[in-house]
């Protein structure tokens, strides 16, 4: 039926219709969308992006941080992108609704980011609680955002997680390039692994592929030295990945035998008895505890021992050859793992020093302790165990690189521990090899 001409004449004069409005940032389906509503609720919609601390500048930075942040652990970053830009461009418009939602698109894109940067990591035997890779609240997230004077470079920052990491980002992103968008799995391990490391304050490094720890300071390596790591061809006792905290030194430490090698030594201990311990500078010990009675051979039960039934726990006291050296550097973890001195001076000529039973010798002890507390540290005396304690925390971190970039492009390391494989690992150790130490409990590794 035709229209009516008085209809037709109100059509005519109908204004044109609105454009449309930008979805929702619910769109993007992030878990934080309330947090960040609620967030800009509170700055009663006052901007972070578009402002002079943000601008072009800053939303080009997250752009382009989303769209490789597959790589970083977030396998949406590039759709979520294109949506973030979409938003964006709508925005430039000027039109209050666009900038709000645009606003809360590029925060959303953010913190969902940052979370996944600090997704936890299970390959690591997190001796320091405080230390441990976890999802950062929402609200800390957009506070740090909020209160830079540039976000670009807040969003570099942070992105960038520690300059080994960065490195090894840009080698997965060009091999990804050239591989159809896949990169190899060595390399995604070792950013993986590298993920641990903080981007700046004191800390210890220790790489077990390239056997040497690094001191950095403000994210800068400030000196490193040759170690001696875990020997997992001859004794299947690789060096577990660690992040933990050392709080003192202890100066003319015992060595408490693993478990392992007072079986392997057992029968010539029970042949030779006093002789074998005396040569040796050997005691036989209560338990691990820090005030063990001290047995005499009279006292152990050798043929419980020789059966199994009784554990024979030995520590070797201080001085000449104590497997510990002048000095051992404790931090807390399951598996007993600590650094230390050693008067086994030749290993460090070798190029291969995968040669201990887990723990990790130190080429210059005296170095590291002077580096460690800013002074040269000295034990009073000769008595055994003396605790110094540390002005402040130092973290150590542990881990497995066989890839480390340099000046000059990118170094390799053999893959010793046969850990640049998938599955390799569980909780920090050997997930083939078992528990590196059967002793963890009780610290003496070496």
């Amino acid at each position: 039926m035709a229209a009516a001409p008085a209809d037709a004449k109100k059509k005519k004069n109908l204004p044109p219709p609105a454009p449309a409005r930008p979805a929702p940032i619910m769109a993007l389906s992030s878990p934080n969308a309330s947090a960040v509503n609620y967030f800009y609720e509170r700055r009663q919609e006052a901007p972070v992006w578009f402002t002079q601390a943000g601008g072009t500048a800053a939303t080009s930075a997250l752009l382009s941080v989303l769209r490789q942040a597959s790589i970083d652990g977030m396998p949406t970053g590039p759709q979520v992108a294109a949506q973030v830009e979409a938003y964006v461009l709508r925005a430039q418009g000027g039109d209050a609704l666009a900038v709000k939602t645009a606003e809360r698109a590029l925060t959303n894109a953010w913190v969902d980011y940052v979370q996944a940067l600090q997704r936890p990591n299970t390959n690591v035997v997190w001796g320091d609680p405080s230390l441990t890779l976890k999802p950062g609240h929402p609200d800390r997230i957009m506070a740090l955002l909020a209160a830079s004077p540039s976000i670009a470079a807040h969003v570099q920052s942070v992105s960038m997680v520690n300059p080994i990491y960065a490195k090894l980002r840009e080698t997965a992103l060009a091999e990804a390039s050239a591989n159809g968008g896949t990169a190899s799995t060595k390399v995604l391990l070792n950013l993986e692994r590298s993920r641990i490391l903080p981007g700046s304050g004191k800390f210890i490094f220790v790489n077990t592929a390239e056997q040497r720890l690094h001191m950095y300071e403000n994210g800068q390596d400030v000196g490193s030295m040759k170690v001696v790591v875990g020997d997992k061809v001859g004794h299947d006792l690789p060096t577990p990945i660690i992040a933990s905290t050392m709080n003192y030194a202890i100066a003319n430490p015992y060595w408490h035998v693993p478990e392992h090698l007072v079986k392997k030594w057992l029968p010539s201990i029970i042949k030779q008895k006093e002789a074998y311990l005396k040569a040796r500078n050997y005691e036989i010990i209560s338990d691990f505890s820090g005030q063990p009675r001290i047995l005499s051979v009279a006292e152990v039960d050798w043929d419980a021992v020789a059966s199994g039934r009784t554990k024979l726990l030995l520590r070797q006291k201080p001085g000449g050859a104590n497997s510990m050296g002048k000095m051992k550097f404790p931090f807390p973890n399951v598996e007993g793992i600590y650094l230390h001195d050693t008067p086994m001076k030749d290993y460090f000529n070798k190029t291969d020093r995968a040669l201990s039973n887990g723990c990790v010798r130190v080429e210059d002890y005296r170095r590291l302790a002077q580096w460690v507390f800013g002074r040269d540290p000295a034990a009073v005396g000769t008595a055994p165990e003396q605790p110094m304690v540390l002005p402040r925390g130092i973290p150590v971190y542990v881990t497995y690189l066989t890839m480390v970039p340099t000046a000059d492009g990118m170094a390799t390391f053999p893959d010793r521990y046969s850990w640049d494989y998938p599955g390799a690992l569980a909780n920090g150790r050997d997930a083939r090899g078992g528990s590196p130490l059967a002793v963890a409990a009780s610290g003496s590794a070496n």
